[in-house]
């Protein structure tokens, strides 16, 4: 079985079981697990796990709240460093908008700013765009398809089914993280979407099938096997196509 984790945070994961996390991935029939990053710190350790894992792949990028946290000058420099490391990632995330954090409308257009820098810089190094979208779903989507992004994955997306339907009718990929297992709206998702717009991800250590769980890569084939029972179809096609899906967008 052929299998992607395309969001995970492996920094998050403590140091003395990341690398039996990794090997129960590997195991499980994980080919790859993109390691997100939020801010400097951790964009340098997704850099330094691709080194240490060869399963391990890099998304660098900084989160909606760094917009805020971090003076113009050190966003500049990050993101000039991202660009030094085209030939090393695979993806910019995780990026976006997180309304939820953001304490008013100066720190919305901060992100919004910082979102939109980081999705030019996609385009710019030719990579797909990792995107969060916490309580900002439909601003989230309303900018990508106002700067014409095309390579997308939409990571944790909570909004409507409408605006599912139309994300994937831009182009966008939809994740099912592995929390399908008692989330109604993630089930609805793999019933409705196609195959060809869904892929695969665990958000390590969240979004774990049990509440107050904690996530690993190894668990993306229980998710395939749900998304196979909800499609009625055999889990390995499933995986095979989701892999697929995963080779399509960030080859």
């Amino acid at each position: 079985m052929l299998l992607a984790d395309v969001h995970a945070h492996l920094d998050l994961i403590g140091e003395n079981e990341r690398k039996a996390v990794v090997e129960r991935a590997i195991a499980a029939g994980v080919k790859v697990i993109i390691s997100n990053s939020v801010d400097p710190k951790s964009i340098r350790k997704a850099l330094e796990l691709q080194q240490q894992f060869g399963v391990v792949k890099a998304a660098l990028g900084l989160y909606p709240t760094e917009a805020a946290r971090l003076p113009a000058a050190a966003i500049e420099g990050e993101l000039n460093f991202i660009r030094s490391c085209r030939a090393r990632i695979v993806a910019l995330g995780e990026i976006g908008l997180d309304y939820q954090e953001a304490k008013g409308d100066r720190e919305r257009r901060q992100q919004q700013r910082l979102f939109e820098l980081q999705l030019g810089l996609a385009k710019e190094l030719g990579k797909p765009a990792i995107v969060h979208s916490r309580q900002a779903e439909k601003g989230v989507v309303e900018t990508l398809m106002r700067l014409g992004c095309k390579r997308v994955v939409l990571h944790a997306f909570h909004g409507s089914m409408k605006l599912v339907k139309a994300a994937a009718e831009a182009g966008f990929y939809v994740t099912i993280p592995t929390n399908i297992r008692r989330s109604s709206h993630f089930q609805a998702i793999a019933r409705e979407l196609p195959l060809s717009k869904l892929l695969t991800e665990t958000d390590a250590p969240y979004l774990a099938a049990e509440k107050d769980g904690k996530s690993e890569p190894s668990h993306i084939a229980a998710t395939v096997a749900r998304i196979a029972a909800i499609k009625g179809m055999d889990a390995e096609e499933v995986a095979n196509i989701l892999y697929g899906n995963y080779q399509r967008l960030f080859s």
